[in-house]
């Protein structure tokens, strides 16, 4: 009985010591304050449309890569305001169902005014959703055009985010962006390009305090 009841305290003074670790981390992150962050992960493009005078054409696209980064400030109650950048790029595989022997790319840097709010604060593991307004810079070097355009953008993102430290939280998430169509020029051909790019990212934001 002796031994149980020590194990119980045992337990007890664990699980406080636990929760308390946990429960300081999230009320660092509470504080608010500036921070930086830096994100990479899969750029997953969906069947994109190239519109030429020669009509329309069915772009299939390999898993690509994205990274990027943010600058933001943190209000102190779950809510977050950044200026956001990604750049991805993505191998063009087919063309109306013909291969293009691996020749062709279409990549994308963004900059975007970001906004997050916690739909749980102070937990240790947290969901968050976020969206933003900005432009996408749309490279592309499909079906002999090499060109870029800045377009209107905006994207939509939700994740998870945890404390690992005092000043480091590990975040995942999914982000869906999308531009207007670019409008690209090359030889006097002249094309506009359909964008929109699913991503699933992992990232780590140091938080640098007021």
């Amino acid at each position: 009985m002796q031994v149980n009841r020590q194990i119980l305290l045992a337990a007890c003074a664990a699980s406080a010591l636990a929760f308390g670790s946990v429960s300081a981390f999230a009320d660092d992150a509470s504080n608010g304050g500036y921070y930086v962050s830096a994100d990479g992960g899969v750029s997953i493009l969906p069947n994109l449309d190239l519109k030429t005078s020669a009509g329309t054409s069915h772009e299939h696209f390999d898993a690509g890569y994205a990274y990027g980064g943010a600058v933001g400030y943190d209000t102190g109650n779950g809510m977050r305001l950044e200026l956001d950048t990604t750049h991805q790029m993505s191998n063009l595989t087919r063309v109306d169902g013909t291969s293009t022997g691996g020749n062709g790319h279409l990549q994308s840097t963004s900059l975007m005014v970001n906004g997050q709010v916690d739909l749980l604060h102070n937990a240790s593991v947290t969901p968050y959703v976020g969206a933003g307004l900005g432009a996408q810079n749309i490279g592309a070097n499909v079906a002999g055009l090499h060109d870029t355009d800045w377009k209107p953008a905006y994207q939509a993102e939700a994740g998870l985010r945890t404390n690992i430290s005092q000043k480091v939280s590990l975040f995942g998430e999914y982000r869906f962006s999308q531009s207007e169509a670019a409008d690209l020029s090359d030889g006097g051909v002249n094309a506009h390009q359909h964008f929109a790019d699913h991503a699933l990212l992992a990232g780590l934001t140091y938080h640098l305090g007021q």
